[in-house]
């Protein structure tokens, strides 16, 4: 028997498609307004053209929107066309100076701002050159309509729609949204809102932070950090992330039940009871107590990498966790000299080696302050790096898979080892062990300092260690190493 799905597609003007009962509006999942000049100019010079055409046609076609209708909530939620739509409004304010009625989209994002007052400015300099008042009532979509959410993205996901496609993270912020649920109304949209909030400074995070209008963090922490902190196990089956495998680890496998409000928490670095004990004289145990850390920064929020992700807070709360790590460590301005001398030789020698190797460089760095913090921060990225040097002098060229080779074809995981260790020292043993291992530096005499990838890398390396010509042999590597803790 087949089930006739509630879905609803028909050609509809802009004026009937605001004004045709439920309000339009936007999801918390859905993306600040991020459309540049480029775009709004393009959409102002194909209505200019339209308008000048003279060939009889009436309207002006503009795609397809996708819209979910909840009648709970008397609301239309715009799964795709929020951008279109967006633009739209603010071209008919600046033609008719008001707001289409029945669209209610509202924008916390200063990134939402900075881009609606720009398209705001770009239409009323075209209006006195070219904009006609009418053109807004030729408008035309073709709307589709469904009553179910999950229907909606398996539309949005199957159809090649206009538009900011969503990406893997959208929609897992939109399904830890929905988790955030309970009886007290307030209680739930005051916790959402936050949620919301905490996702924005994740998306404003990393190394474009500074840059402006379409800045999204969120997929590169996913993706090169959190999925790959978590599946990148053991030395047999390890790939590469994907859409589908980013759902699997942060949708299907989060863990549900408990309050809304509360997340359960697991031992780690910043969530230890006592760091030490003493046995005294009468036979008893006396436990040095942590302090109790009550810090406003993310960072130092009490989670670990590969821990259970549990629905709703809990996943908004370690995405900020360690988006603002990783803003602390590698972004964020910093008077800490163990983080400066860390950042001189990142930018040194670390940027010098290949893409790929840096990308392993960070996850493995990320992985070892989430357990350590800065505990000999500078002893262990050298060691890493050159771990991971070894390879660069070793292969002439570095691929995409290289990491994942290095991973399988070693003894042992190097994020496995840096995740199971109690002390540092512990890593620092591992990483001998793969320097000495390494075939790299036995053959650094045959490249030719500053030529090419490899010497251009090698050249970088000696001038941190102070070196003119490259030793004889490979103990210097080590020798300049084991000399930093001195």
């Amino acid at each position: 028997m087949t089930i006739k799905q509630p879905v609803e597609v028909c050609m509809m003007d802009f004026a009937t498609l605001c004004d045709n009962g439920a309000t339009l509006q936007l999801d918390h999942y859905q993306r600040p307004y991020v459309w540049d000049r480029h775009k709004v100019n393009q959409l102002l010079e194909d209505l200019d053209e339209f308008r000048h055409s003279g060939n009889g046609q009436k309207v002006y076609y503009l795609g397809t929107l996708l819209l979910h209708r909840n009648d709970e909530k008397k609301a239309r939620y715009v799964i795709d066309g929020q951008q279109r739509l967006s633009t739209l409004a603010v071209l008919c304010h600046t033609l008719h100076n008001e707001l289409p009625k029945g669209l209610e989209f509202h924008y916390r994002s200063p990134i939402s701002a900075r881009n609606l007052r720009v398209a705001r400015k770009l239409m009323s300099e075209h209006r006195e050159s070219a904009l006609e008042p009418s053109i807004v009532e030729q408008l035309c979509f073709t709307v589709i309509t469904v009553e179910r959410e999950d229907l909606a993205f398996t539309f949005f996901d199957t159809q090649n729609f206009r538009g900011v496609p969503l990406k893997a993270t959208d929609l897992l912020k939109a399904y830890h949204l929905r988790a955030v649920n309970g009886p007290n109304v307030r209680h739930v949209e005051s916790l959402q809102q936050i949620c919301a909030r905490r996702w924005e400074h994740v998306q404003m995070a990393g190394p474009r932070r500074q840059d402006c209008e379409q800045q999204d963090f969120a997929p590169e922490l996913f993706q090169f950090y959190l999925w790959r902190a978590r599946n990148w196990r053991g030395n047999k089956k390890m790939e590469r992330e994907d859409h589908d495998s980013l759902l699997e680890a942060f949708q299907q496998q989060s863990v549900g039940g408990g309050e809304i409000d509360e997340i359960p928490l697991y031992p780690g670095y910043h969530n230890q009871f006592a760091n030490s004990l003493k046995l005294q004289s009468s036979d008893d145990y006396r436990l040095a107590l942590n302090p109790l850390q009550i810090s406003g920064s993310a960072a130092n929020l009490p989670f670990t990498l590969r821990q259970p992700i549990h629905k709703g807070i809990c996943f908004f709360l370690y995405a900020q966790k360690y988006a603002s790590l990783l803003d602390a460590l590698l972004y964020q301005e910093n008077t800490c000299h163990e983080l400066e001398a860390f950042r001189e030789f990142y930018r040194r020698v670390v940027r010098a080696n290949a893409y790929y190797l840096q990308e392993l460089f960070n996850l493995a760095l990320l992985m070892y302050v989430d357990r350590f913090g800065y505990q000999h921060l500078l002893t262990f990225a050298v060691g890493l790096e050159l771990v991971l040097g070894g390879l660069r002098l070793e292969k002439s060229y570095i691929f995409k898979e290289s990491p994942l080779k290095y991973l399988r074809d070693a003894p042992y995981n190097l994020l496995d080892e840096i995740c199971g260790a109690y002390r540092p020292q512990e890593v620092m043993a591992f990483l001998r062990s793969e320097i000495e291992r390494s075939k790299g530096y036995g053959n650094a005499v045959s490249i030719v300092l500053s030529k090419g990838v490899q010497g251009r890398y090698l050249n970088a390396l000696l001038n941190y260690f102070n070196l003119d010509d490259i030793p004889e042999g490979d103990s210097w590597v080590l020798k300049g190493w084991l000399g930093m803790e001195k």
